[in-house]
């Protein structure tokens, strides 16, 4: 049975769905105070129910995440509980993520355009690096672009302040992480993590965009992570001829396997990246790692993937809190896509134009695109036009008889 949420979070009034997954559900709402439209990130009663340090962690990471404000960034404005439910909000963002252009571009997209795009981000990120938090989930769909062209680096609720700059994981909570993305030191769970893991989960993601494709690609997480590990970067201009040499330098620079030979802070990327667009020579031209390096045997393997929590969610795939809000999330499936947020369109915004202190009408559930949901306005009017016919039949009739 499907979970009935909430009208309101806080000052929040819910206008619709935007998506969901196993570990949480993200709605479009009104903030009543501000009168802006946000979107509402609720954590799966299942998640808090079964194990409170679930809340516990997703409110502090709320609340961390809120300390940084930055252009490039996704603010968190708030966080709560509502109804046993435990809630964040943040900024809307009104455009697609990249993973959505993507899709729409399937050999990639226009190299200036990625390079555009991944400095944004690095200004982000490299903020947030001054703030002592590194994000460990730098991936397409976790960079968004707004209307204006803004790049905006979203989910630092799942970033960890650190001390100096260094990421101390405990034995607490697991790596979290996205395989095709992860520099190999997040893989191996490493004690410590700093700006550049980030900077090699950016590079893959840069790659992502200019290629097409990620990576590194495999049957499975495992053979993913392996690579990760172990194989030479193939250099984007192999895969794409009419892609620049410097850009497949930096790119490469970025993934070095070993962290010291990467780029040590985002001001040095920023350079290089400029340099690209402008067509100086950058730092790291001619940049190309061509030595394998030994990985770790298949029990190791096996070892590493039981510590990582896959696709960004606050446990491992197969915990019993996961599995239990996934089976949660199936049975009220509506045939939404939970891996991307829809952007926020024109007719939304008549949602938003109420007098203060007025509800909006569309808010009074979190409503499905389509699906089992309301009856979509094809269909109305499909009805609407047979009953038109029928009740023209039937006068037809009556006058026929008559006469």
């Amino acid at each position: 049975m499907a979970e009935t949420l909430p009208r309101k979070f806080g000052k929040c009034l819910v206008v619709k769905h935007l998506g969901k997954g196993a570990t949480a559900v993200v709605l479009l709402a009104r903030h009543a105070g501000l009168s802006i439209p946000v979107a509402v990130k609720v954590l799966r009663r299942a998640l808090s129910e079964s194990n409170p340090k679930y809340a516990a962690r997703f409110l502090r990471e709320a609340r961390m995440a809120a300390r940084l404000d930055h252009p490039n960034i996704v603010r968190v404005i708030d966080c709560g509980v509502q109804d046993d439910y435990h809630f964040m909000v943040m900024d809307y963002v009104d455009g697609p993520n990249c993973l959505q252009k993507l899709q729409e571009q399937d050999n990639g997209l226009d190299w200036r355009e990625a390079t555009e795009i991944i400095m944004q981000a690095s200004q982000g990120l490299g903020y947030a690096a001054s703030k002592d938090v590194i994000h460990r989930d730098v991936k397409p769909s976790n960079i968004m672009i707004d209307s204006t062209g803004r790049v905006r680096v979203t989910d630092l609720g799942l970033a960890k302040m650190t001390i100096k700059g260094v990421v101390e994981l405990t034995q607490e909570f697991h790596t979290v992480g996205t395989p095709s993305y992860m520099s190999p030191e997040q893989i191996r769970s490493a004690s410590n993590l700093d700006l550049r893991s980030d900077v090699y989960s950016l590079g893959a993601t840069f790659y992502h965009l200019v290629c097409g494709h990620a990576p590194f690609a495999g049957d499975g997480p495992m053979e993913v992570v392996a690579k990760h590990l172990t194989d030479t970067l193939v250099p984007p201009r192999q895969c794409k001829r009419s892609l620049p040499e410097e850009l497949s330098s930096i790119i490469c620079k970025m993934m070095a396997k070993s962290p010291g030979d990467r780029y040590q802070d985002y001001e040095t990327l920023r350079q290089d990246l400029q340099n690209l667009l402008d067509g100086r020579e950058v730092s790291a031209s001619g940049f190309y790692e061509a030595v394998e390096v030994s990985g770790p045997d298949e029990e190791e393997l096996r070892g590493i993937l039981a510590e990582l929590t896959l696709q960004g969610d606050l446990e491992p795939e197969d915990s019993p809190a996961v599995r239990a809000a996934a089976g949660a999330a199936k049975e009220d499936d509506d045939g939404t896509d939970t891996a991307a947020l829809d952007p926020f369109g024109p007719e939304d915004y008549a949602s938003f134009n109420s007098p203060d202190g007025e509800e909006a009408e569309t808010a009074e559930m979190p409503t499905p695109r389509s699906g089992r949901g309301e009856p979509s306005v094809a269909l109305v009017v499909t009805l609407a036009v047979l009953g038109a016919l029928v009740l023209l039949a039937a006068v037809l009739f009556f006058v026929l008889s008559s006469s």
